[in-house]
């Protein structure tokens, strides 16, 4: 007979706030804010708070420095401080946009010691429906993988999978609106241990205009005059 696999199933609410504050065409900041709920949308789970410094080498190609601080309640009250860098590319084929990203996290959770080291690999792409491309279907896979082991903490190995398919809908060249399905496949350690939820995600995005304009410097005229 075959194994019977036995998973913890939930459902949830994921909401968000994203605003992207612009420097410079080059360096760009970032502030996301992700209040979360879980036992059918009905008890407060986690609030999450990302910081990011980024710079654009070219229209493929960013590095980021971030910083996020989180707070889960479930099953109990747990602090997160958690440093991280990402490598970010960037591409466009006919209308299809597609963005892949690598992130290092160092870990650092309340009551254990030491620094978790944790990899995530994003492949995320969007296709316009409409003409106006004012709508586009977003979908992403994201895999997360721990590096090391820690006592009472996380464990080397798979972590866990995040699949989201949603829509995307342009309001104006400043404000944007994300809303989709997310399954989480959560791994744990021992047989029939792992979790799998299903969220909704609801993401508002907030881009303001560039803080420092280009300007170009005119050159100089130099004047001839005929011998």
């Amino acid at each position: 007979t075959l194994p019977v696999l036995s998973m913890e199933n939930d459902q949830g609410l994921w909401t968000g706030a994203t605003l992207n504050a612009p420097i410079t065409k080059k360096v760009h900041t970032r502030i996301y804010a992700s209040p979360r709920w879980l036992d059918s949308s009905t008890d407060f789970s986690q609030s999450i708070l990302h910081g990011l410094l980024g710079y654009k080498f070219n229209k493929h190609f960013s590095i980021w420095q971030g910083y996020a601080y989180s707070r889960t309640y479930i099953p109990g009250l747990r602090r997160e401080h958690r440093p991280y860098n990402d490598l970010v590319y960037e591409s466009v084929f006919k209308d299809l946009e597609i963005e892949s990203r690598i992130r290092i996290e160092e870990r650092f959770l309340e009551d254990i010691k030491g620094a978790g080291l944790r990899i995530r690999y994003k492949l995320k792409g969007s296709y316009p429906l409409d003409k106006n491309k004012k709508w586009r279907v977003v979908l992403f896979d994201e895999i997360f993988a721990n590096c090391n082991s820690q006592n009472d903490g996380p464990q080397a190995g798979l972590d866990q999978n995040r699949i989201y398919v949603g829509l995307n809908r342009k309001i104006n060249e400043h404000f944007n609106i994300d809303g989709g399905y997310q399954l989480q496949h959560q791994h744990r350690e021992g047989k029939n241990n792992d979790n799998l939820n299903h969220f909704v995600l609801v993401n508002l995005i907030f881009t303001l205009p560039q803080l420092v304009k280009s300007t170009q410097i005119p050159k100089p005229q130099i004047k001839t005059t005929n011998n």
